[in-house]
């Protein structure tokens, strides 16, 4: 269902109890706040129009797929013969230009042990480093000079620059349309993720150690081309083409977007907030994907080879988190409509010492807790600890 990206915060556990106290607001639009990948919005629709916002560039383009798409995805066999010739002329070229390392990384993928495989792991780095320094940016080969030898293996980059041309250029002729290269794009996102060196994200890549090269190896022998087609394939749009022509998707900060809100001629019935709720930033780990949509050569840094001018959360930073949520509030009460919330017992506001039930009630006459459920929260990686931690989930409903 939906597009199937694990995502830092995901609802999809929880979007039935979530939608259940949706039913009993007002009737009208429904704009979620922090949309993700979709997975509230996915079960409303379509007893309501659904409006989405992230701030994210991947997630507002997965829920413009979704929610607003004219056109659905073509089956893997047409895109197959649409793309495949500018796919295959692209990678031609990317491989002859990175023919040393694409030799180094053929033989590392026939390392019979660990020892092996670390003098040849040490080969390919440096042969990377060589072709890399006399490299030419900005001639389709974004993903082959960042990520290769990082997230991806160094053919799987040449791949994913060559699915990238080869989606450009049928869009640019007109072989597709608009959505149909935002399709594209989401399954793309979706294969690079299934392929990559990574625990479910991209807040850095993984290190191969003795106990988990094989599986580097298994990750790295994975053909991109064939993840997408098939990846691509099984995404499918929400409701009816009508239904969704009235549906409206953004990418904005949520407390810039809900004051602008007062002035739109549609009123929003409701809105579902579904705040950031720890330290983590999520566009830490998402920012490969936002590199995916922009193709736009970043100057990376940092461990997971990050992107510049990330945004950052006041809702994930302790000193702003309480102020964050109380302007969030408010700008949803002066829009006029009911705002259903879910936030965990664990989150920054309950540890800066503040209870949003009574955050709520300074904006709205009637606040209840709808639902107080155990939850369990993935921590991508188990940096702070334990992988997996049990919270009590809380859902709120305060009324206009």
């Amino acid at each position: 269902m939906g597009v199937n990206i694990s995502y830092m915060g995901t609802k999809r556990d929880l979007a039935p109890a979530v939608c259940d106290v949706i039913r009993h607001t007002q009737k009208g639009t429904m704009l979620d706040a922090f949309a993700g990948m979709c997975s509230v919005g996915e079960q409303i629709a379509p007893t309501r129009q659904v409006w989405s916002n992230d701030v994210q560039v991947f997630a507002a383009e997965v829920a413009r797929a979704l929610f607003a798409s004219r056109d659905e995805p073509i089956d893997s066999l047409l895109t197959a013969d649409i793309h495949f010739d500018t796919f295959e002329k692209h990678r031609h070229l990317l491989t002859k230009a990175n023919r040393r390392s694409i030799d180094a990384e053929d033989t590392l993928l026939q390392s019979s042990n660990f020892e092996i495989f670390v003098k040849r792991k040490k080969i390919l780095s440096r042969m990377r480093a060589l072709e890399l320094a006399s490299a030419r940016r900005h001639c389709g080969n974004l993903f082959t000079a960042i990520y290769s030898d990082s997230y991806f293996g160094v053919r799987q980059a040449i791949e994913a620059d060559s699915i990238i041309r080869a989606i450009r250029t049928a869009h640019r002729t007109r072989a597709i349309t608009d959505d149909h290269r935002r399709w594209l794009t989401v399954g793309l996102g979706r294969a690079l993720l299934k392929i990559a060196n990574s625990t479910g994200h991209f807040a850095q890549y993984l290190k191969p150690q003795r106990t988990s090269y094989r599986r580097f190896l298994s990750q790295r022998q994975r053909s991109l081309w064939s993840k997408w087609l098939f990846s691509s394939g099984e995404l499918h749009a929400v409701g009816t083409t009508d239904w969704r022509r009235l549906n409206k998707c953004f990418n904005q900060d949520s407390l810039l977007l809900l004051p602008s809100l007062r002035r739109n001629a549609e009123p929003v019935a409701v809105i579902y907030a579904d705040p950031p709720y720890t330290d983590d930033q999520y566009s830490r780990y998402y920012h490969v994907f936002e590199t995916l949509v922009l193709y736009d050569y970043p100057t990376t840094s940092g461990a997971g080879l990050y992107r510049p001018n990330r945004f950052v959360s006041p809702f994930s930073l302790k000193s702003k988190a309480i102020q964050a949520f109380d302007t969030l509030v408010g700008a949803a009460a002066n829009c006029g409509a009911d705002l259903v919330l879910s936030y965990p017992t664990n989150g920054l506001v309950y540890e800066s010492g503040a209870d949003p039930k009574q955050l709520l009630a300074r904006h709205y006459r009637k606040v209840e807790c709808c639902y107080s459920l155990p939850h369990t929260h993935s921590t991508f990686g188990a940096s702070k600890g334990s992988a997996r931690s049990n919270v009590t989930e809380r859902i709120y409903l305060a009324r206009s």
